[in-house]
């Protein structure tokens, strides 16, 4: 029988040689029979799990949130909790840890820097803006997608939360982070019931060369400020009035503009392809045209007759919503197109825009003395030629034409085939 008992004290003593004894833990984190490299381990990977709106999570190790632990006292306290310094150790002890359990005293030094710089990133990781309703399209399909709300969180706060939550027992831990604010959005799915706005009426696109980056800018800019516009029955849109004078003050810069019938560089150039998107959106939406206005030279990225020049305040582009409901215009400016979007009511009809050219200028040479080109050398800057158009809307009902109406006729002159000569030889 005393050989039983010494075989199994030495085995007992031989197995947890290296090991902590059942029973201890670390906060609630069960370091018995765990090696010192099995329980460094275990309290290396304790972690916070945080918790925002609507399931959005992120986890941190202690370490990384600059909450530090000295291991090497952890694991000694542990270590000889149950180990007498006299032999023979006292199994009744051991018992009562194991029974009752024995918890280290949880002790922790905070790196700040770290600290708050993880705070903030949780602060920041949770917060969002408020997103409006808006309708998801797929090809001539417009899905209505629900608003989202905003949250702000304070990283004060989330700094006295962690704080006061390490004194709890558990570890890992979870803690559930709560919003200093809520952001409502402006633009809700009651708000497009309110005003009668059930789907897509029309939509057009032209493209722009992305490698022009003032007139990106300039585009982006003017495009913006009609975006998620709402125009009420009866109501006349007028550019000029929502995009205003398209100074360098609002932020517009230099690109190329056609003025008094040339093109040339000018603050704000390139917004007339605002002006000219919107237009062919509102045609096809049959909305009533109340001004529009021509270039004197024809745009590439259009066809001649459907352009809508402005020039504040002189020359604008309005029209009039004459519907019974609402009608939302927005804007989406992407890397070589711009598009815009008329909501409502969608329309029974098909609107067709078709330009017909009556009438073609060929563009006239003209020399110009070129002091930078070599002697008899001759640089050719090809011109445009010009146009007379007219422009028709057809309005169908099914495959039946209810009516027909010549809306513009309009008169583009050429650009000139410019041939430039060095000094004669």
């Amino acid at each position: 029988m005393f050989v039983f008992v010494a075989l199994v004290a030495a085995g007992d003593y031989l197995y947890y040689l290296n090991r902590l004894y059942p029973g201890i833990y670390f906060k609630d984190l069960h370091l018995g029979g765990s090696t010192f490299q099995q329980a460094e381990k275990l309290l290396e990977d304790a972690q916070i799990t945080f918790y925002g709106p609507e399931g959005k999570s992120i986890t941190f190790s202690l370490s990384a949130m600059g909450i530090e632990l000295d291991e090497k006292e952890v694991l000694e306290t542990g270590y000889w909790q149950g180990r007498p310094k006299s032999w023979p150790w006292t199994f009744k002890h051991r018992l009562s840890i194991n029974k009752e359990g024995l918890f280290i005293p949880f002790r922790y030094n905070v790196n700040s820097n770290l600290f708050s710089h993880s705070t903030d990133f949780i602060s920041s990781y949770f917060s969002r803006e408020a997103e409006n309703a808006y309708f998801d399209i797929d090809g001539s399909q417009a899905k209505l997608v629900a608003e989202k709300y905003g949250y702000v969180y304070d990283s004060r706060e989330v700094k006295q939360l962690v704080l006061a939550n390490l004194a709890r027992p558990d570890l890992p831990l979870e803690i559930r982070v709560p919003y200093a604010e809520i952001i409502s959005p402006e633009i809700t799915m009651a708000t497009y019931e309110e005003k009668g706005i059930e789907g897509l009426m029309s939509s057009y696109t032209t493209k722009f060369d992305p490698s022009v980056v003032n007139r990106v800018h300039n585009l982006q800019l003017a495009s913006a400020q009609l975006n998620n516009y709402f125009l009420a029955p009866g109501e006349v849109l007028s550019v000029n009035r929502v995009i205003g004078d398209t100074v360098a003050e609002k932020g517009y810069k230099k690109a190329p503009v056609i003025v008094g019938g040339k093109l040339s560089e000018g603050i704000g150039g390139g917004i007339c392809q605002v002006s000219t998107t919107l237009y062919n959106t509102a045609l096809l939406a049959n909305l009533d045209i109340v001004e529009r206005h021509n270039h004197h030279l024809t745009v590439l990225y259009i066809d001649p007759g459907r352009d809508a020049t402005i020039s504040y305040p002189v020359l604008d582009f309005k029209f009039r919503n004459n519907r019974d409901h609402y009608v939302l215009i927005t804007s989406q400016l992407e890397k070589d197109s711009l598009t815009f979007r008329l909501f409502g009511r969608p329309l029974a009809e098909t609107v067709e825009i078709s330009s017909e050219v009556l009438d073609t200028f060929p563009p006239p040479v003209k020399y110009q003395y070129a002091a930078d080109l070599n002697p008899g050398e001759e640089e050719i800057i090809e011109g445009h030629p010009g146009y007379l158009a007219d422009v028709w809307k057809r309005v169908y009902l099914g495959d039946e034409l209810k009516s027909e109406e010549k809306i513009s006729t309009d008169r583009y002159s050429p650009h000139p085939r410019i041939i430039r000569q060095g000094p004669q030889e």
